[in-house]
């Protein structure tokens, strides 16, 4: 093994390599919902998640600092994750554009207690979260959130996987 003061461990590698290499790293697509602190609902396009810890449950997403739905997350302390269906592309593509209103003629519904958007009718689940710690982390924030509530979608079991910069469905039959 090589000692960790090699030129391996201490150079970086060309940001294409690097973008390169986590494009190989398959990752499940999820669009994370918020409200701005004006009531508008704000989200983006993900897969830059993961599961963090059973007891108690928590997850984690990775965040843009420069991205327009940061300041939601941390003001409001609360998303929904919503773990996007085989169908769903057009949403993912929707919510990773700069487009202005991303949740105009797209269905989606609003969560009883907060408010918070839910986009069921794309989702196989949406994960309900109160966030508990924010990391800033190079050019992202890493956001630790825990799992208020579950609620199954309607988009069906499937997953939307993203891998070498395209969609692949998985548990289609």
């Amino acid at each position: 093994m090589a000692a960790a003061t090699s030129d391996r461990f201490v150079a970086c590698p060309p940001d294409s390599t690097f973008l390169d290499a986590m494009a190989a790293l398959a990752g499940g697509v999820c669009v994370v919902t918020a409200l701005t602190s004006e009531g508008r609902p704000v989200g983006f396009t993900s897969t830059a998640v993961m599961s963090l810890s059973r007891e108690p449950q928590l997850l984690a997403i990775g965040v843009g600092r420069s991205g327009r739905s940061l300041p939601a997350l941390l003001g409001g302390r609360r998303f929904a994750l919503n773990i996007l269906h085989s169908g769903g592309e057009h949403v993912s593509q929707r919510f990773a554009d700069r487009t202005a209103d991303r949740f105009a003629d797209l269905e989606w519904s609003t969560e009883e207690r907060g408010g918070l958007p839910l986009l069921l009718a794309h989702s196989s689940y949406t994960v309900l979260c109160r966030v508990v710690r924010d990391l800033p982390a190079g050019d992202h924030h890493l956001i630790v959130a825990a799992v208020e509530d579950v609620v199954t979608g309607t988009g069906g079991p499937t997953a939307l996987v993203h891998h070498d910069r395209r969609y692949h469905a998985l548990g289609a039959s």
